[in-house]
C-alpha cells in the first residue's frame, strides 16, 4: 500500500510541476495579443516557424494585412507603376494604360506584353474589375500626393472593397521618394535593391536643392507650365503636379486658383502676357508637342519674353513623365534637368551623362548617345 501511495505523489507532484511551467507560457501568449505593437503574423498550414501574412502601416496610417511575400503587384494609378517597375520589374503585373510604342522602346520583352486593366484616376475610374478579380494580384498599390488628397484612405477602401485584394496607401510627394522607396522595397522583399535607389534619389536631390538654395533672389527665373493642346491651362506652386518646379526655385508666374483632381486651371492669352514669364514649360501630356509648336509659331505667344529668347521646353516624358502626369520617381533626373536648364550657372551637371547613369540604375536601360538625344531633344 505505501508504494501506491509513493507512486501517486510523484505524479500529483508531476502534474503540478507541468501546470505552473505552462502558466508563464500561456499568460505571455494571452498578453502578447492585447499589447503588442509589432507587425501581427499567421503561420503558414504545418509549419508555424513561418508566416504567410503580416500587418503594416501604410502611409494614410491604415492597417493592412498583405501576404508576407509578394509575387504580384498591380498599381491602381499610373504613379506608383515607375517605382514598382524599378524595384522589382518581374512583380509588376499588368499596367493601367497600354504603354505607347515610344515607351515601350525603354521597357524590358516582359512589361512590354503585359496587360492593361485601366485604373483609378482622379475623379474616373477605368479598372477592369472582372480582368483585375482573375488576375489576383498578391498587392494592389495606391500612390497619391496624400496632403493634397485628403482621403486616400478611403479610396484605398473602396479599391479593396471592390477588387477583394489587399491595398496600400503610398506617398506621392517628390520630397518623400527615398522613403518611399524604402518601406516598399520592405514591403516586395527588396531591401537592399530599395536602399541603392532611395540612396541614389538622395544624393541627387540634395545636390541640386543645396546649389539652387544659394540662388540670389534676384536672379531667380520665371516660368510658366503650359497644359493642355494650347498650353492655356496650368498648375500654380504649391499643386502636385509642379513640385519639380518649386523644388530647383523656379518662380511659377500662374497667379490662379488651384484645381482639385487632375489639375490644369484654364487661363486666358491675356494672363500669359500680363505674366511675361522668362521661360515657359510646355507639358508633353495632352496634346504636347500640338502645343509646343503652337506656342513657337503663334504670333500672341512670340510677344512673350520666353518665345522671343527660345526658352521654350518640352518636358521630357519617356518612359514616364519626367515633370509631371503622373508624378513619379522620373522626377528625380527631372529635377537635374530642369535645375540645369534654368540656372546653367548653379546647376552645373553632365546631363547626358546623368540620363544614362538613371536609365541604367533604375531602368536596366543602357542608353546609346543616339537616345539621349533623343529623349531631350525638345527639353533643351
Amino acid at each position: 500500500m505505501s508504494s501506491i501511495f509513493v507512486k501517486r505523489a510523484v505524479f500529483k507532484g508531476l502534474a503540478i510541476l507541468l501546470c505552473l511551467g505552462m502558466t508563464p507560457l500561456l499568460l505571455t501568449g494571452c498578453g502578447s495579443q492585447a499589447t503588442s505593437t509589432t507587425p501581427v503574423t499567421s503561420p503558414t498550414t504545418g509549419n508555424s516557424s513561418q508566416a504567410t501574412t503580416r500587418v503594416i502601416t501604410d502611409m494614410a496610417g491604415r492597417q493592412v494585412t498583405i501576404p508576407t511575400k509578394i509575387n504580384t503587384v498591380y498599381c491602381a494609378v499610373p504613379t506608383a507603376e515607375p517605382m514598382v517597375y524599378s524595384l522589382a520589374p518581374e512583380k509588376l503585373a499588368a499596367w493601367v494604360n497600354a504603354p505607347s510604342d515610344d515607351v515601350k522602346k525603354y521597357l524590358s520583352d516582359r512589361a512590354k506584353n503585359l496587360p492593361v486593366l485601366g485604373g483609378w484616376m482622379g475623379e474616373k475610374s477605368t479598372a477592369n474589375l472582372e480582368e483585375i478579380a482573375k488576375l489576383a494580384p498578391d498587392l494592389i498599390v495606391f500612390m497619391t500626393t496624400t496632403g493634397v488628397n485628403n482621403n486616400p484612405g478611403q479610396i484605398a477602401d473602396s479599391i479593396t472593397n471592390q477588387t477583394k485584394r489587399p491595398v496600400i496607401v503610398m506617398e506621392s510627394r517628390l520630397a518623400d521618394t527615398a522613403k518611399v522607396y524604402r518601406l516598399m522595397g520592405d514591403i516586395l522583399g527588396v531591401p537592399d535593391r530599395a536602399e541603392t535607389l532611395a540612396s541614389y534619389c538622395e544624393k541627387k536631390m540634395k545636390e541640386v536643392s543645396d546649389v539652387v538654395a544659394k540662388i540670389p533672389q534676384d536672379k531667380l527665373v520665371s516660368v510658366y507650365y503650359a497644359e493642355g493642346t494650347s498650353g492655356l491651362a496650368t498648375d500654380p506652386s504649391g499643386s502636385d503636379h509642379t513640385e519639380v518646379l518649386d523644388f530647383v526655385k523656379g518662380k511659377n508666374v500662374a497667379d490662379v486658383q488651384a484645381k482639385g483632381g487632375q489639375g490644369m486651371t484654364n487661363v486666358s492669352m491675356e494672363q500669359v502676357l500680363s505674366w511675361n514669364p522668362d521661360v515657359v514649360l510646355v507639358s508633353s501630356n495632352s496634346g504636347g508637342v500640338k502645343a509646343y509648336n503652337s506656342i513657337l509659331n503663334d504670333t500672341s505667344w512670340g510677344k512673350v519674353n520666353a518665345v522671343k529668347n527660345k526658352k521654350v521646353y518640352l518636358t521630357p516624358t519617356l518612359p514616364f513623365g519626367w515633370y509631371d502626369r503622373p508624378p513619379n520617381i522620373m522626377r528625380v533626373i527631372g529635377s537635374e534637368w530642369l535645375g540645369s536648364e534654368l540656372y546653367p550657372d548653379y546647376v552645373k551637371v553632365d546631363l547626358r551623362q546623368e540620363t544614362k547613369d538613371f536609365f541604367s540604375l533604375f531602368l536596366g536601360q543602357k542608353l546609346t548617345d543616339e537616345q539621349v538625344a533623343e529623349l531631350l531633344k525638345h527639353a533643351v
